[in-house]
């Protein structure tokens, strides 16, 4: 059996990187030839998007049977599920994690194939981070964006601790490595997007993440925190 384990290194004493489509590398080992032990790049990784699915193709490419990984979105478990590979939870050391898979102790990946699950009122909002694009920087009170990428400031709002910071806009849209929606999850790691304009582009790029995006008839970011319960998805591109 061939398995490919997200990896930060190039060998079985690296650790598990816990994201899929982003890791550096796949170590890729074949259970009835343990001694022979391959390493490769991920090519979803140099990808502006698409991370994720373009891992999962690799992964067919190679004719891979089990993934073990951390994290999975919603487009690379949709590929991995058509191509019939099993994905599972696992992290720590690689070499560790491959013992646990033969001896049964590792869980499936099986929870991603809804991302977005209905939950309640009390649970939308534990441990919720949301990222606001912002005409300015005038704290609660900071007029939001009708265009997203390019607002001059960008707002972080932690939902439990009721801390907002704002900084400037700082992308690199000419980055043909990053989109800005990875900048923006590097540096923030929101749990959440609020947006109003926004592109198609960027809308896949933020459901292939696993994150929600969401949106609402207010101005200002205190109106969205005094409105959390009645945020609506955004589904709708802008056409940029």
């Amino acid at each position: 059996m061939k398995i490919a384990i997200s990896s930060d290194g190039k060998t079985v004493e690296s650790q598990i990187d816990q994201r899929f489509g982003r890791c550096k590398y796949f170590v890729i080992i074949n259970t009835e030839k343990p001694n022979e032990i391959k390493t490769i790049e991920n090519e979803g990784a140099i990808q502006g998007h698409g991370a994720g699915i373009r891992a999962s193709e690799q992964m067919g490419e190679l004719g891979v049977e089990v993934v073990l990984t951390g994290n999975l979105g919603p487009n690379a478990t949709t590929v991995l599920e058509k191509l019939e590979i099993k994905t599972y939870h696992s992290s720590g050391i690689i070499k560790d994690a491959i013992d646990d898979f033969v001896n049964n102790k590792l869980e499936k990946i099986n929870e991603i194939s809804e991302p977005h699950p209905k939950t309640s009122k009390k649970e939308t909002t534990k441990g919720e981070v949301i990222f606001f694009p912002l005409l300015e920087n005038n704290g609660e009170n900071s007029k939001i964006s009708q265009h997203f990428g390019h607002a001059p400031f960008f707002g972080i709002y932690d939902v439990n601790n009721k801390q907002l910071k704002i900084t400037e806009n700082n992308l690199d849209h000419t980055d043909p490595t990053k989109s800005p929606i990875d900048q923006i999850q590097e540096a923030t790691n929101p749990t959440t997007i609020f947006a109003k304009g926004i592109g198609g582009r960027a809308i896949g790029i933020i459901a292939e993440k696993g994150l929600a995006l969401k949106t609402g008839d207010y101005s200002t970011i205190k109106e969205v925190i005094e409105n959390l319960e009645d945020l609506k998805d955004q589904i709708q591109s802008c056409g940029h």
